[in-house]
Formats: structure tokens, sequence, C-alpha cells
């Protein structure tokens, strides 16, 4: 049995109900009753018709009581979160056909929301489920930025602002490059030293700070990452920095390399690595696939109990494998 391990923190979430037209405000379930959002799959195809007694949760090694399925057909609320660096230039095609795709592949009445990010955020077309406006901005989606240094911020912003809305099912799709490809910042003498590294001190918020917020707004990212575009490391040690002047040089890269990494722990959702942005269609149709026939599950949590540090979901059949995203309290 493969399980995808969540850790969830120990912070308990207020939702926000109200702010989206057509989406009913959670209902309060029972105090003991905790709801996942959760991906079966055999490869990369989604796996339908199993039984709540096929599904194994545990909190925190304690194994939980599976109350009641449901399809995961509740409303998603799904922000593309689309990097908008030159350094995509050679990519934006491929970015353009792929958002479409998964635009007209998502199920009826989802909302959709377009935001840009690269030296600063910007929402193209909020919260909407009008997907001619969503398709009309990716096609008019062009690139100007210098570095996508803020996709930290962005991504906070982003979930932030799909709670404030009442989002009871919210999905980032993140499109962004391998590193920031931000210039480098020197102080004092030395040689110039040309190359990407780390956005300017302070541009880019800390790794844990958007694993923070991340969980308590349980919004699922999937990421789509451009290999070969920015810099992913300083490749000079400290040593090195000193020496040539180079103040806090890397830290904000080391950050940007440890989101994009534990996005799929933190979230349970996908990191994908492209080499090549013609696959952008094929993996955006995949994840609206998924995404389409997800299970809503419902489990017992025994009354007064904390909220958990991890919980673990599986399946009893070892050929496939899990992921999920906590859910809010909802009625399947």
């Amino acid at each position: 049995m493969r399980i995808i391990r969540v850790l969830v923190g120990l912070s308990a979430v207020v939702w926000v109900g109200g702010g989206l037209d057509g989406v009913a405000p959670p209902i309060h379930a029972q105090p003991s009753a905790q709801f996942l959002f959760v991906s079966v799959l055999d490869g990369d195809t989604p796996v339908r018709g199993l039984a709540p007694d096929e599904f194994i949760v545990e909190e925190d090694g304690e194994r939980r009581e599976v109350l009641r399925l449901a399809q995961g057909d509740i409303p998603m609320q799904v922000a593309l979160l689309v990097d908008d660096n030159l350094g995509l230039t050679r990519s934006l095609s491929h970015i353009r056909t792929g958002l479409r795709e998964l635009v007209d592949a998502l199920p009826d009445d989802q909302f959709m929301t377009f935001i840009t990010f690269g030296d600063e955020m910007r929402t193209v077309v909020g919260l909407t489920q009008d997907r001619d406006r969503i398709r009309d901005a990716v096609n008019e989606f062009v690139l100007f930025s210098e570095s996508s240094g803020f996709m930290s911020n962005a991504l906070v912003e982003t979930a932030r602002s799909l709670q404030r809305q009442g989002a009871t099912r919210p999905i980032i799709i993140l499109i962004t490059t391998e590193g920031s490809n931000a210039a480098l910042t020197r102080v004092g003498p030395g040689p110039r030293i040309s190359g990407p590294v780390s956005p300017q001190a302070g541009q880019g918020l800390g790794a844990e700070q958007v694993f923070r917020v991340l969980r308590d707004t349980r919004a699922a990212v999937y990421a789509m990452i451009v290999r070969g575009v920015g810099n992913p490391t300083f490749s000079r040690n400290a040593t090195d920095a000193v020496r040539f002047g180079l103040l806090q040089a890397g830290i904000g890269e080391t950050d940007r390399a440890n989101i994009l990494e534990q996005l799929p722990r933190v979230t349970g959702g996908v990191r994908q690595e492209l080499v090549t942005t013609s696959s952008f269609s094929p993996l955006l149709l995949r994840v609206a696939n998924e995404l389409t026939h997800q299970y809503l599950v419902m489990y017992a949590r025994p009354p007064g109990l904390v909220p958990p540090t991890e919980i673990d979901v599986g399946v009893t059949r070892p050929e496939l494998t899990t992921r999920f995203t906590p859910a809010p309290p909802l009625v399947p």
C-alpha cells in the first residue's frame, strides 16, 4: 500500500461562508466529522467505484472510521496562477494552448480566476463562471516581467483571496520557472558577476510562511515547472559570496526550491517538471481529469481531540496510489 502523507499543522481553520454566487456556505457537520478530497490513481488514471471500507485514514498513526463516500463534484474555485517572466518567451504558445484546454476540460459550473505574477501579482480576471472571459485572458496573456521572484507572495495572496471569497474547494494551478531569473544583487567592491540568483532581499516570503498559509486555507496546488529557465540555486558557496560582495545571495532561491519541492506533500497536489513545454497540454488535461474524478471522504474523529499533525490516506489495493487535500465541513 502506497500512501501520500500530508502535514496539516496544529492550527484550526475558520471558514468564511458566502462571497461566491451560486456556492452555499459550508454546512456545519457534527464536530467529529472530517472531510477529504481524495484522488485514487492507477498510474495516471483516476479509479472510481471504491467502497468506504477500501479507504484507510489515519491521524498521527491512529486509524479512523470512514463514514461515507461521495463523488467530489462540489464546484471548484480554480486559480490559474501563471508566471509572466520573459524567460518563458519560447513557451508562451504552449502555455496558452495548455490553459485553454484545461479550461475546456473542467466540468461546467466551476469558478475560475486568472492571475499573473513575475515582479508583482496581477489579477487579470476575478473569480467567475464565465469561461469566455477566462479564455480571452489566456489568449491575450503576454510576458513582460524581468523575474518571477514574486512567486511565494503570489501563492499566499491567491490562497488567502480564495478563502476570503468563501472557497470550499480551492485549487491553484501554478505555472512557473525553475528559478526566479532575478538579477544579481552586489554590494561593496569586487568583480562584476553575471547570472541569475535570488530576488532582492525581502521580496519573497519564506517557505514555512507559505506552507502555513497553504495548510490553513486548504488549497491544493498543482505546479508545472519549466526546467532550464532561471537559476534554481546560487552556484557559488558562502565564501565566494562574501569575497565577491554578495549579500544573502541564494537565500530566496533556496526557499523557492523548497516550496516547489514540498508542494505535493503540503497541499496534496502535484509537481510536474517540464523539459519541453509541448507537454503542457497533456499534463494539464491530466490534472483536469484527476480533479473531475476525486472522492469526497467523510471520516470520524473522536470528540475533543486537537487537530492532528499528520494525516495518512491510502487504499487497500496495493497497486493504487492516493493523494488528498483536507476539506472544510461539508455534507456529501
